[in-house]
Formats: structure tokens, C-alpha cells, sequence
């Protein structure tokens, strides 16, 4: 029960920091505080850049992450599993979603996913089970628009655990994939 409460408190955490405030647009000094019709736009300059292509992959903004998705070596971006299961849980979308827009905004990083499952999934399995979940993962972000060639995939079964396998809490925090983000080269297709 209490790792019930611990994945909830990770939901919640997960919805709430990837919810964002509406955009509210400031009114031109000099504007009318009122509606702003065509005749109000002002014209582009000149020497403007053209417009970017549609689907073109920006440059490496350098802009900031949003704390689920940046990831450190001491708070790695991760998602957990059920016990015995490989399916993406749906409670991880929002967080794959948002790995997807990072790796859309970051075309130079490529993604290493490493599969883990605790001691007591599967004996014999375990190896097979990390593997089942990091394809999992891979095949969500492909479905979202995620190039293949961004992806290495590593299984790791039980031999890397982030808790203690004695308890519940701890086996619960090792069944997961890791994402380690890297500068790379990615290949053209």
C-alpha cells in the first residue's frame, strides 16, 4: 500500500508540473486596451528572416527544461512499471510526451534507454522483461513522432538496482527505464 502512495504522489507531481499557465498577451504601448483588428499589426520588417519550414527541426535552443525531463545523474528522468508488466503505464504519457517535444527541440541529443526490473520478476526472465519495457517506451516515442535513429536501447534485468530488492518500495522503484540523454550523431535514415 504505501508504494500506492508514493506513485501517486509521483502523478500528481508529473500532472501538475506539466500543466502551464495560459498565455496571456501584453497590449502594445500606445494600443487601444480594446480589440485589435488587422489595421493595428504592424508591419514585418524588411530585412525579415523568412518564415521557417513547416516541420523543420529547430537549432538547440539552449532555453531551459522543464524539471521532468531535465535529468541529472542524481534525479535521472525515469518511468515505473507494474510488477511483471512491459506496458507503457498510462500514468507516463504525459511525461513521454514531454521527452518527445525535448528531443524535437534538441536535435543534436539522442536518447540511451535502459530497462531495469526487480529481483523478483520473472526468475530467469529478468533480462527479457527490461527489454520488454524499454521497446515499450522506444515504440511510444516513435508513435510520437520520435526518429528511430535518436534511440539506443539497453537492457539491464536486476543487475542495476536504485532500491532495495528486500522491500516493497524498493523493488517497486527498480522496476522502471531510464532515460540518459547525450550529445550525439544522429544518422539520416
Amino acid at each position: 500500500m504505501p508504494h500506492r502512495i508514493w506513485v501517486l504522489s509521483l502523478v500528481l507531481w508529473v500532472g501538475c508540473s506539466c500543466s502551464r499557465p495560459p498565455r496571456v498577451e501584453e497590449p502594445r504601448p500606445g494600443a487601444d486596451a480594446g480589440a485589435a483588428g488587422p489595421a493595428d499589426a504592424a508591419p514585418p520588417p524588411r530585412d525579415a528572416a523568412p518564415p521557417p519550414e513547416v516541420g523543420a527541426a529547430p537549432p538547440d535552443s539552449g532555453t531551459p527544461l522543464p524539471p521532468e525531463v531535465a535529468g541529472d545523474d542524481e534525479h535521472p528522468v525515469r518511468i515505473f512499471f507494474d510488477e511483471g508488466k512491459s506496458e507503457v503505464p498510462e500514468i507516463a504519457y504525459a511525461l513521454l510526451d514531454a521527452v518527445a517535444e525535448r528531443l524535437r527541440l534538441r536535435p543534436t541529443e539522442v536518447l540511451r534507454l535502459v530497462g531495469h526490473c526487480d529481483a523478483r520478476e520473472k526468475p530467469g526472465g529478468a533480462m527479457e522483461l527490461s527489454r520488454q519495457r524499454v521497446n515499450a517506451v522506444r515504440r511510444y516515442l516513435e508513435e510520437h513522432g520520435v526518429d528511430t535513429n535518436r534511440f539506443f536501447v539497453d537492457a539491464r534485468g536486476d543487475f542495476q538496482p536504485a532500491g532495495d530488492n528486500e522491500t516493497p518500495e524498493g523493488r517497486a522503484s527498480n522496476r522502471r527505464v531510464d532515460f540518459v540523454f547525450e550529445q550525439g550523431m544522429v544518422s539520416a535514415p
